[in-house]
């Protein structure tokens, strides 16, 4: 899942990257409100952390901004405004949840993760397609009732096609997902042919169904019909 945290305290904005990092997220990140505002109008997120006092323009704005785009990502403000009018105001303009400062890194977790869960419909831990099995609190795969070994690029691209299942995704969308702004790192695609490739084999040795398909010259598909 990609986040994209809007936070002016470097401090704390750093710890909240490595948390959730090693929570297993794509992280991206802005200081002020004209760098968060240009990360939304350019990037897709599943989920923008936002707070609410940012140099340049309130945080307000840019929740409505995204509401207004109809985006489906989740929102959850972040900020030292504690009254019961900041937190309605930020509600009634589009945000899923409010979480006042200073607040625990594992609530924050909590309360995005039931954000995500709400926006994608998944109450359930899991997405089940026949033989194949994606724990989503575990980040573990069963492929016909046995847990593969798999690196976190290819849980990340095996669980981002499960999400857009029956849907043709671009290289150029895959690359985004996994790097964000850091495209450049991933050199060319053929490290994501080599993630699918062996995501494919891993799948076959388990007997389990063929679900990845290569659109030539355009990207995947997650089939599952």
């Amino acid at each position: 899942m990609k986040l994209l945290i809007i936070e002016d305290e470097q401090d704390l904005l750093n710890l909240m990257l490595r948390y959730l990092k090693r929570e297993g997220y794509v992280c991206e990140s802005a200081n002020t409100f004209n760098e968060g505002y240009k990360k939304i109008n350019n990037y897709e997120y599943d989920c923008a952390v936002i707070d609410l006092n940012l140099p340049g323009g309130d945080g307000l704005k840019l929740v409505n901004i995204l509401r207004e785009d109809n985006t489906e990502a989740g929102i959850v403000i972040i900020s030292a405004r504690d009254t019961v009018d900041d937190r309605i105001s930020g509600l009634e303009i589009g945000a899923d949840d409010y979480l006042t400062k200073p607040f625990n890194l594992s609530e924050l977790n909590a309360r995005i993760k039931a954000v995500l869960r709400r926006k994608t419909n998944q109450f359930s831990q899991e997405l089940a397609y026949g033989d194949l099995v994606i724990n989503l609190d575990e980040r573990k795969v069963i492929a016909s009732g046995t847990e593969l070994k798999l690196t976190k690029k290819e849980y990340n691209i095996l669980l981002y096609l499960a999400r857009n299942k029956n849907r043709v995704v671009t290289k150029d969308s895959i690359a985004e997902h996994l790097w964000g702004d850091y495209m450049d790192d991933a050199i060319s695609y053929d490290f994501i042919y080599a993630h699918v490739k062996n995501l494919r084999k891993k799948l076959a040795d388990n007997n389990c169904g063929d679900f990845l398909k290569t659109v030539y010259g355009i990207g995947y598909k997650f089939q599952t019909h």
